[in-house]
């Protein structure tokens, strides 16, 4: 749980981190990490997976075991990752992989519940990492189905449910989810796979004609080339810094931002 006296919260806000979602979480997974600024208004759940970039927006949503790139916008009431349960076994019920859920194991096998954790048959299926590429935007509502991967600059429409891959820069909306349309002709998709402007904080990008999608890309081509902008390396904070509010400042005070200030 990360619990922020008020001088530590005022320091980790100034530095751009809105980490209200993670207020009840408790320890993240350890291959877990953020990288700032960035903000987590999402539920996360304790013991998950949470790899997210720079630059991100996490709404009032509900993240387990994700995997998200930066400049990613997440709106209310979406859920990703959720858990599966086996179709193909004896039940579909949790407790035949997970028999430790709602402390029932101890409830019903006394002394011999640490033997079904030996006993019990694996179930790598149950909730694995759904991946989300840079740049994406799932509107309100929206249910991403767990171990899914949504590339590039997509957007997920409002509600929609999306079971399958989702290819960069597609429009999905619907139930079940599909592809309406890219948002930007095959070659422009390409220019900008190629390009990946989100390496680049787009606070130095600034000069670029966001409205006009070939002359951005030319303009942020021309910048990388010539050096006048150079990739963006923000503060990361691992699963065992985000459960430590001093470690947390300690990344803070190290970090390209802190020293350049």
């Amino acid at each position: 749980m990360l619990n922020l006296t008020p001088a530590q919260s005022a320091r980790v806000q100034a530095a751009g981190l809105r980490l209200s979602g993670l207020a009840k979480t408790g320890h993240l997974h350890p291959s877990s990490w953020v990288e700032g600024p960035t903000a987590i208004h999402a539920t996360v759940p304790a013991g998950s997976i949470l790899r997210l970039g720079a630059f991100c927006n996490l709404s009032g949503s509900q993240i387990n075991n994700a995997e998200i790139g930066r400049y990613c916008s997440i709106a209310k009431n979406v859920v990703i990752g959720t858990h599966e349960h086996p179709t193909n076994w004896l039940t579909s019920s949790r407790t035949a992989y997970f028999p430790q859920v709602n402390g029932w194991d101890r409830l019903m096998a006394g002394e011999d519940a640490p033997s079904l954790q030996r006993r019990k048959r694996p179930f790598p299926g149950s909730c694995p990492v759904t991946v989300l590429g840079p740049d994406v935007w799932i509107g309100e509502g929206a249910f991403i189905k767990s171990g899914i991967t949504i590339g590039a600059g997509a957007i997920i429409g409002a509600r929609a449910t999306v079971v399958k891959d989702v290819p960069p820069y597609a429009i999905v909306v619907g139930t079940p989810g599909r592809v309406l349309r890219l948002r930007f002709p095959e070659p422009v998709v390409e220019r900008l796979l190629a390009l990946e402007w989100w390496r680049f904080s787009i606070y130095d990008l600034f000069d670029a004609p966001f409205d006009d999608i070939e002359r951005a890309i030319d303009a942020i081509g021309e910048m990388a080339a010539s050096g006048a902008v150079t990739p963006y390396q923000g503060p990361v904070f691992s699963a065992e810094d985000l459960a430590d509010p001093d470690r947390m400042l300690q990344v803070l005070d190290g970090s390209p931002l802190a020293l350049a200030s």
